[in-house]
């Protein structure tokens, strides 16, 4: 049974509060709420295992600020958090149900008499296990609405775009993505629905994923599709390099081995570090920022289930929504000689706190009182 006594929190500057508990007996969960100035903080949980909890912090964390930024840059009433459980993602059964409703307890802890953070799907979890999740707790999203479709149509816009932007200096005026040699890297929910995307769109199209399983499902649908080795994947001379797996994909020890013209992809982090960015940039290499490529999910969540917006007009708000933020970044970096990362940043920035970071801990026990003991 879960046991508020054993949840702590934790002291991250910059940060408005990060709880860990262990919600099961050897399962530990992280929530984290950066920032809530626009709104309460939505951000999915994902189920993954880490090397040690010290990596599964430093992932939260950014995660977790990338969302403030995700649903500031398009333009949503809500602030950003993120919440992770630390197991094998395959566990089943009795055991996943019973963690998820744990789970479920955490997260209404968190939120004590109000709501802060409001969770929903990610990698790794389902609609199914955010049902099973919303028996234990109210504050949750994402249950009537699939969001992995929507994240992988804004990717698609967003390549769409930057093809579209960067057509003269890159592919001697054409921005079409007919005949583009596009690889896609993870091909889960997002990946296998971005490949259907763009081999309709006539792209070449080279897939690449850790389990070969979630390949052939893909060639019985795309048997055009090109199949690289994970190993193989940031030598891949390619126009366009769509990461729907992991972060970190571009790091100091790969940059220069890098043969992609854009990098658009939907996995979070995608740049190991900022420097990498202006690193890219200096190559010729377009970086779509990731909370804009793959702002599409959260979008389709205050679209459907709170606006109610009809399909047609979901999909062509993060069109343009995709489409006007991408623009904007690419014009503010030229205007200012910033990296598109760090244009972007800035921008998000002077639009949620006047470029002035929030300096609350976690400690601040105004915003989050009695919500866990230590």
């Amino acid at each position: 049974m879960f046991d508020i006594n054993r949840v702590s929190i934790l002291n991250v500057p910059r940060w408005e509060a990060v709880y860990r508990a262990e919600i099961c007996p050897g399962i530990v969960s992280i929530v984290a709420i950066h920032d809530t100035t626009r709104g309460r903080a939505l951000g999915g949980c994902r189920i993954l295992t880490y090397e040690n909890e010290s990596a599964a912090l430093t992932d939260v964390l950014r995660l977790s600020r990338g969302m403030t930024f995700k649903n500031a840059i398009a333009d949503l009433p809500l602030g950003g958090g993120k919440a992770l459980i630390m197991c094998d993602p395959e566990i089943a059964g009795e055991e996943r149900e019973r963690m998820l409703l744990e789970f479920g307890k955490f997260v209404d802890a968190v939120n004590g008499d109000r709501e802060r953070y409001i969770t929903a799907e990610d990698m790794n979890t389902t609609v199914s296990d955010m049902l099973v999740v919303k028996r234990t707790t109210r504050h949750i999203s994402g249950i009537e609405v699939d969001p992995s479709p929507y994240t992988a149509w804004g990717v698609y816009c967003a390549v769409k775009s930057a093809t579209r932007f960067f057509a003269d200096d890159l592919f001697g005026g054409n921005g079409d993505l007919r005949g583009k040699r596009i690889l896609i890297q993870g091909i889960g929910k997002v990946g296998h629905t971005m490949a259907e995307h763009l081999d309709k769109a006539g792209a070449e199209l080279f897939v690449s994923d850790i389990n070969p399983s979630s390949i052939d499902r893909l060639l019985t649908e795309v048997p055009s599709a090109n199949v690289v080795a994970p190993d193989k994947v940031i030598d891949q001379e390619v126009d366009i390099f769509v990461p729907c797996a992991g972060g970190e994909v571009v790091t100091k020890y790969n940059i220069d081995n890098v043969k992609f013209k854009i990098l658009c992809g939907a996995a979070n982090n995608q740049l190991a570090t900022t420097p990498i960015g202006a690193r890219l940039q200096e190559r010729g290499i377009v970086y779509c920022p990731d909370y804009i490529a793959n702002m599409g999910g959260v979008c389709s969540i205050q679209y459907l289930e709170i606006e109610r917006l009809s399909e047609e007009e979901t999909l062509e708000r993060i069109a343009n929504t995709v489409d006007q933020r991408l623009k904007l970044t690419f014009e503010t970096g030229f205007a200012n000689n910033l990296s598109f990362n760090e244009a972007v940043d800035h921008a998000v920035k002077e639009l949620i706190w006047g470029n002035k970071e929030s300096t609350l801990t976690a400690h601040n026990r105004d915003l989050f009182p009695g919500a866990c003991a230590n």
